[in-house]
């Protein structure tokens, strides 16, 4: 048996939920700028809030995006993908 054979696939065991959506008025009013950075997840959105914290999310795996492009909030959209096997989901961008 190849070594490929033995390893679980990660991309192919999360599906998107639900339909894709932009971000509200409310969220881009509490974002001073978002830029794409390489985090410990791959590249991610540096969301540089304006109460001086900064928060992330990844990149969805279809993104066109690189490091240290700058995201339009209006355009980008949110991916919310679950597991098989579980009720827990989690976030990604998608630009």
């Amino acid at each position: 048996m190849n070594i490929f054979a033995s390893l679980k696939s990660y991309a192919n065991s999360f599906k998107v939920v639900g339909d894709p959506r932009h971000f509200s008025q409310e969220e881009i009013d509490l974002v001073n700028k978002a830029e794409v950075v390489l985090s410990q997840y791959g590249m991610s959105v540096c969301f540089f809030m304006k109460d001086g914290c900064q928060k992330y999310i990844p990149l969805s795996r279809d993104s066109v995006a690189s490091e240290g492009d700058v995201v339009d909030l209006k355009t980008a959209k949110l991916l919310k993908l679950k597991k098989d096997g579980t009720d827990e989901t989690i976030d990604r961008v998608e630009i």
